[in-house]
């Protein structure tokens, strides 16, 4: 269906994200096939987040091409939503039956419109006649903390859920109360569970409580109108105490790439080509297959790694490894001002005189516009920092000092004042939410954006600031030539590899995520190693060039390979 504008609002202000059909279609035909019908009656089926019930229709479908009869049943809080899908599903397909239930599926709540009975929904006393044989989802992608503080309490309390998780995840849980003995489910979810630090919760909740059929990354196919990198996940209500899970994934590739087979469709390539690159239509996409094996009392910290050789891969490097980026130092997020029209501009000189702050609370920014490989450069952009520069701790300077800076926040006390949690936290009203420790810009450090398609580490000299869509690792100046090193690794296809396998985080058009949680396991080899020492002064020399000098890349990727002890690839 083509989205409504009140689809597009709930899509934004409650993480609904309607299925597409052909979406729909895939998911309902896995589904069945790892489901079994039970024998003297229909098939019952729930989507306890039915939306405009596509999923729900998509699996009637495929139980009429059967010649199976089924029982629907569909919830959703939005009671347009279930009229929608009732218009669709009620009496449309022979031998196919639709309940639809304006309710609350997790909470078990009343009907919103009091005046009908309570929902079939009680969590806590489900009789044996209201499991279903089949649940098919795709429910809202809110986290708990977004939801009200008593509703996510009640989701806690309810589903043992703690930290900061995400709704779906109230489903998983529940899914296990409203199934049938070896009923069995599939659910599209965010992708980032496989790989993410939060992700642990939802991994231990999967391989301890269900057995895993296939989970299914659908990477930057782009199923959804928002940035949504979906993942499918097929279980079954079993429960074993180790398993090993089939993982697919398909993910674009870069121009060029010549691709060794071709399918009709997406779904097509993921169910029927070998690993590899096949040609979908005008794009070629990469087909990745593997398993991950849970056994008992197995640990989910580690994101689920599926290829063989990739496990093979990162057992070699691990071993190769004298240390780790987080031994360099913490890594810390730039400057959050959580006002940046306010506290970073372009040109302060465009100002009146009166309302400029002084020179000397104004500061160079690095920020992603301009963090390059090897090379740190001054963002167009600067910032009023109105600390103490020469404190580590975060200290404000006697704002009365600097009249004209005071007078240019005055012009902004609304919107910053407006800011309560800088108010609640004991801070003043002018001041920037995450300023980091002022003392630790002046050190060298390595700097590098959150978001890029390769690496982009640098050492800035200069006692610039960090802009908020960067990291950085102050280095202490007997790690000059390690923190060389690290930068030389982080910018190398050893290090991506190494990304990819260890953590898999990727966006639309190959796009990583280098957040503090992956760039924490970054490897180092020995720096003792001659060939660590090579690239270390492979990076110091790069970081003086102004034009590109591919014959020295070249030299630091062979370098980087060497000191691991590993051919490159």
């Amino acid at each position: 269906m083509v989205a409504t504008a009140r689809q597009v609002g709930r899509e934004k202000l409650e993480g609904v994200h309607y299925t597409p059909a052909e979406l729909a279609g895939y998911v309902a035909r896995k589904l069945l096939s790892y489901g079994s019908f039970p024998k003297g009656r229909a098939v019952k089926v729930l989507d306890p987040a039915c939306g405009d019930g596509e999923l729900l229709l998509a699996i009637a479908r495929e139980l009429a091409e059967r010649g199976v009869a089924a029982e629907l049943v569909g919830t959703d809080t939005d009671a347009n939503a279930i009229e929608v899908a009732t218009e669709r599903l009620a009496n449309t397909i022979p031998g196919v039956s639709f309940r639809g239930d304006v309710a609350d599926f997790l909470l078990g709540l009343a009907k919103i419109d009091r005046e009908q009975p309570a929902s079939l929904f009680d969590l806590g006393s489900v009789d044996e006649e209201e499991k279903f044989d089949l649940i098919i989802a795709n429910p809202p992608y809110v986290r708990t903390q977004h939801l009200g503080s008593e509703r996510a309490q009640e989701l806690g309390r309810r589903f043992g859920l703690t930290g900061r998780v995400d709704l779906y995840q109230a489903f998983i849980a529940a899914f296990q109360s409203v199934l049938d003995d070896n009923g069995s489910f599939g659910i599209i979810v965010p992708n980032r569970f496989l790989v993410t630090k939060g992700g642990e919760s939802i991994r231990r909740l999967l391989a301890s409580r269900y057995q895993v059929n296939e989970i299914i990354d659908l990477g930057d196919t782009k199923q959804f109108a928002a940035a949504v990198l979906p993942a499918i996940v097929f279980a079954s209500n079993i429960k074993v105490d180790s398993q090993k899970i089939p993982v697919s994934s398909i993910y674009s590739v870069e121009t060029g790439t010549q691709a060794t087979s071709t399918a009709a469709s997406i779904y097509d390539a993921l169910d029927g080509t070998p690993n590899g690159a096949v040609q979908v239509g005008t794009s070629t996409w990469t087909v990745e297959r593997g398993e991950v094996v849970v056994q008992p009392k197995a640990r989910f910290d580690a994101p689920w790694v599926s290829r063989s050789s990739d496990l093979n891969f990162l057992a070699a490097v691990d071993e190769a490894s004298y240390a780790r980026f987080s031994d360099l130092g913490k890594i810390r997020v730039g400057v959050k001002s959580t006002a940046d029209k306010v506290f970073i501009r372009r040109s302060w000189d465009e100002l009146e005189a009166r309302v400029r702050p002084e020179r000397e609370l104004l500061h160079p920014l690095v920020s992603s516009d301009t963090a390059e490989r090897w090379n740190c450069r001054h963002s167009a952009l600067s910032i009023l920092y109105p600390y103490d520069m020469t404190n580590r701790k975060r200290v404000p300077l006697d704002i009365s000092r600097f009249p004209r800076a005071a007078a240019y926040l005055e012009l902004h006390r609304e919107q910053l004042s407006g800011r309560k949690y800088v108010i609640d936290a004991g801070r003043h009203w002018w001041e920037i939410w995450v300023p980091q420790k002022p003392a630790d810009w002046a050190a060298p450090k390595i700097v590098f954006p959150d978001i890029s398609t390769n690496g982009k580490f640098a050492i800035d000299r200069t006692g610039a600031l960090v802009n908020g869509n960067c990291y950085w690792i102050s280095l202490s100046p007997e790690q000059e030539d390690l923190g060389y090193l690290a930068v030389a690794v982080a910018n190398s296809s050893l290090a991506m590899r190494y990304y990819d396998a260890r953590f898999g985080n990727k966006l639309y058009a190959g796009r990583r995520r280098f957040i503090s949680q992956y760039v924490d396991h970054f490897p180092l080899p020995d720096p003792g190693n001659p060939a660590a020492k090579r690239a270390a002064e492979l990076a110091r020399e790069l970081e003086g060039t102004t034009e590109s000098a591919p014959s020295l890349e070249r030299e630091v990727e062979a370098a980087v390979w060497s000191a691991f002890g590993l051919e490159q690839s």
